[in-house]
This record gives C-alpha cells, structure tokens and sequence, in this order.
C-alpha cells in the first residue's frame, strides 16, 4: 500500500449556495447551473449521506463554491434519509452520466462495489468525510484499490489524541477521572475518537469512563445528570459527538458547576453553547465545508492540469475561547 500524503490546502473563495430538492429521496445541486450534458467543463458528483441535516448543508455549499471557483460542474446530492444503500443508488445513478470524478461519503464495505464499479468505468474517486475502513456496514475494507484512494476528511483516532492532548490544560494536575459520552454507540467512527483520547489521558495519569447516551438531548442531559450527581468528582467531560457535549453543558451551566467540557464538531448550538458556557473549553472542528471542497478541488485539478489527488487531514482546527469569534463567522454564513 502507498503512503497517503497529508497536505495543506488553502480554500481561496468562498461562495453561496442553494440546496434544492429534487424528489422524495434526493437532492441535487448543479455548479455553474447546468444539466449534465450542457457543457464541455467536467462533470463532478459528490454524493452525501443526508439532506435537511446542518452538517450535510455544510458539505454541499463546500461542494458548490469549489465547483464555481475551479471551473467544473458540481452535482451534490444525498438521500433525504441517512443511508448507505440509497447512496450506493445514487452512486449508480451518478455513474450513468459518465462524470469525469465522484467524491463519495464511504461509509464502509458497503461503498466497495460502487467504487470499483466507477474505477472500472473510467470514473476518478476521491473519498471524503468518513474515517471509511472502519468494521461498519459488512466489514473491513482491505483491498488497497480501494485504500489507496486520496481522501479527504477527519483522521478520527488523530482527532482524539489531538483533542485531549489540547484538554490536558484544563484539568485538575492531580489526576481524576475524564467523563467521555458517546451518543451514537453503533458509529465506529466514535470508537476511534475515544481510543485516541484514551490513550492521551492514559498516558497524562487520567482514567477514562464511558457513557453511552443514545437518546435524544433531553434524555441525553438527565442521564449525564444522574451521572455526575453519582460521581460528583468527574474531573472533565469529553463528547464524541452530538447530542452529548451540549446537554453536558447545558446541565453543567444550570448547575453551576466547575466541570471542563471538550467536544467534537461544531454546530450553530455548539457555537452559541461555548459563547454562554465558560466551561464549554474546547471543539474539534472537522470543517466539512473544507471536506467536500477540497474534494472536488482534487477532482477538478486533475481534469485540468493532470495532478494527483492527495489525502487532506481537515480534522486540525481546536475551537477555544480565543478564536471562536473567528470560527463564528465561518458559523453565521454557513461554512461551519
């Protein structure tokens, strides 16, 4: 198997978007406003995971504003339910218009027989977004046609190393015990997040608990509750996702208590969460605008000039106090 190359990419423009549903069980958006066959430029699909959803928004604006900078025609889209099934459709779907390239969301082995399906066929690919080797959705992918496809998105088990290596600041120097939620214990992506994070506190004299909450944030912060009234000498809470963090910090801010929280992802509520919560310190930004953006940057780079598509780590970016101002520009206008 190839070394990845991890490379920084810098996102020159930024522009506007709009998600427009296509149907009962996809949406589509169209770069440079086009059909399929109007135009000589390369035709590109991204296919999501799900539309209505703030973070798969985020991934087709991304999408569309890459599309208008580097020239190519951009077609977003993703079932109007989370699936891996109804993407693999769309995939086949996509491939019937013979594109130049596909950015796919690879969930898991399930994706395996599309991608080689589009290879096969001439098609460019680039995965993004999901940690996608994982044993999640039939197994593990090893075949290293698959593997060795540039990706571009979160290194999850990174992420979490890098999370708690920042989280050290803000917990007690004695030692203790750091609350870490999972809110979606079926997502592999999760296990991964919390062996990084793991293995940091381990190694800085922490233990770690696990707590699965798998309900809603309601349900969520009444289970983290009950927790913390059990365990009141929890030294910090860590998220792996959402709804997790932001009911720990809702309670934790109604409470008044002096408990340091860390999360993974941001979201408008996060955003506003860690403006009114001091203990709110930090958020591993996986900046999914970047991630369908530098997708298609890949993609469109190589139709034009004949590069290479690289591997991007996007999963960098710690939130705190001190740049959120800047991290809630990216918020406001939707690219975060």
């Amino acid at each position: 198997m190839k070394k990845s190359k991890y490379v920084a990419v810098a996102a020159t423009a930024f522009t506007a978007f709009a998600l427009t549903a296509c149907g009962s069980h996809v949406s589509t958006t169209t770069a440079k406003g086009g059909s399929a066959g109007s135009s000589s430029e390369p035709l590109i699909y991204v296919i999501g995971y799900q539309t209505n959803n703030p973070f798969w928004d985020t991934e087709g604006k991304g999408a569309t504003a890459a599309g208008k900078t580097f020239g190519v025609r951009v077609r977003y889209e993703a079932p109007s339910t989370a699936s891996s099934t109804q993407m693999v459709t769309l995939i086949d779907a996509a491939l019937s218009n013979h594109p130049y390239g596909i950015a796919i969301d690879y969930t898991g082995k399930t994706m395996e027989s599309s991608v080689l399906k589009a290879l096969n066929e001439g098609v460019k690919v680039v995965l993004y977004n999901n940690n996608r080797f994982g044993a999640a959705n039939g197994g593990t992918t090893k075949n290293p046609t698959v593997t060795t496809l540039a990706f571009v998105g979160q290194n999850e088990h990174k992420s979490g190393a890098i999370l708690a290596t920042n989280f050290l600041k803000y917990l007690p120097s004695s030692g203790g015990t750091v609350l870490v939620v999972n809110p979606f214990p079926q997502a592999s992506v999760l296990t991964l997040r919390y062996s990084g994070i793991q293995k940091v506190l381990t190694e800085n004299g922490y233990k770690t608990k696990l707590l699965v909450a798998s309900g809603n944030e309601p349900t969520n912060e009444q289970l983290i509750g009950s927790y913390l009234t059990a365990h009141p000498n929890i030294a910090g809470i860590v998220g792996l996702g959402d709804p997790a963090s932001n009911p720990a910090a809702q309670y934790i801010h109604s409470h008044h208590l002096n408990i340091p929280i860390a999360t993974f992802d941001i979201s408008p509520h996060t955003y506003q969460l860690m403006k009114q919560v001091p203990e709110y310190k930090e958020a591993l930004d996986q900046q999914p605008y970047l991630q369908a953006y530098m997708a298609v940057e890949n993609l469109a780079l190589e139709a034009k000039y004949g590069f290479e598509p690289v591997t991007v780590n996007t999963g960098t970016l710690v939130v705190t106090q001190k740049n959120l101002p800047l991290v809630g520009k990216l918020v406001k206008s939707g690219r975060d």
